[in-house]
């Protein structure tokens, strides 16, 4: 069994595949993405009425969770799921995975882990091949259209891994002197996050050891200028020091 909830939530079992028009609307969706990301606890029939209906809970909010969720386990069913997967007790549902079903976050998670111990263990190549693995799952979208607490925590984590995820690749290609994918790496990384200093940095020695200095110093003066503008400070003297550095040194 194969699970995603990033992108296009799906579930293939065997040569069947559950599609997202296959659930019952986006409230089917976000109860099927809530089992599975949190598949290792129960969730009580409040957290989950509380995502589904975040700003009030309808009169009936019991019976029309039962609904949705018996909608879920049907659809499931029509794909060739096993009884039970979807399990119910004490008011609360789990969804009970095989011990070898595979989820796309779960996947992403362990590749990122997997490049950092690449890195750290001084394999470059390996490493880019698992942070690759962690950027195609975690740059797609999660739950587009969904805005509730649950939801949102999620997809910041989400955002979380693939960040780490490009950062790691810039170190990685810079590791194997591709400097231009690695300045590209980090140029998508400050996307996510443009305030992170230590990849302004990366890009900045990257940009000026693919022997664009000229870019290497826009790079920095657009920084400092996002600083100056947003924050009212300065690039600390370390960024300063790589920057002068970056440009004196020919590539």
């Amino acid at each position: 069994m194969r699970v995603y909830v990033v992108g296009a939530v799906a579930v293939e079992l065997g040569q069947a595949v559950v599609r997202e028009g296959d659930l019952p609307g986006r409230q089917g969706r976000t109860v099927l993405a809530m089992l599975a990301v949190e598949h290792k606890r129960p969730l009580s029939r409040d957290e989950l009425a509380d995502e589904l209906w975040p700003e009030r809970l309808p009169r009936s909010w019991e019976t029309a969770l039962r609904a949705i969720v018996s909608k879920v386990r049907a659809a499931l069913a029509a794909g060739g799921a096993e009884a039970g997967l979807i399990g119910n007790a004490f008011g609360c549902y789990q969804l009970c995975l095989p011990h070898d079903a595979w989820l796309d976050l779960e996947a992403a998670l362990q590749a990122l882990h997997e490049a950092e111990t690449d890195m750290a263990r001084g394999d470059p190549a390996a490493a880019i091949v698992n942070a690759l693995v962690t950027c195609r799952i975690a740059s797609r979208p999660f739950l587009a259209g969904t805005y509730s607490p649950w939801v949102v925590d999620r997809r910041q984590h989400i955002a979380a891994l693939h960040l780490a995820a490009r950062e790691c690749l810039a170190e990685a290609f810079a590791a194997t002197g591709d400097y231009e994918r690695s300045a590209g790496s980090a140029e998508v990384a400050l996307r996510i996050d443009p305030y992170r200093e230590r990849l302004y940095q990366r890009l900045i020695r990257s940009r000026a050891l693919a022997g664009d200095r000229t870019g290497a110093a826009r790079v920095f003066t657009r920084y400092r200028e996002l600083l100056r503008r947003e924050l009212g400070i300065e690039p600390t003297p370390e960024t300063v020091a790589v920057f002068r550095e970056a440009v004196a040194v020919d590539a």
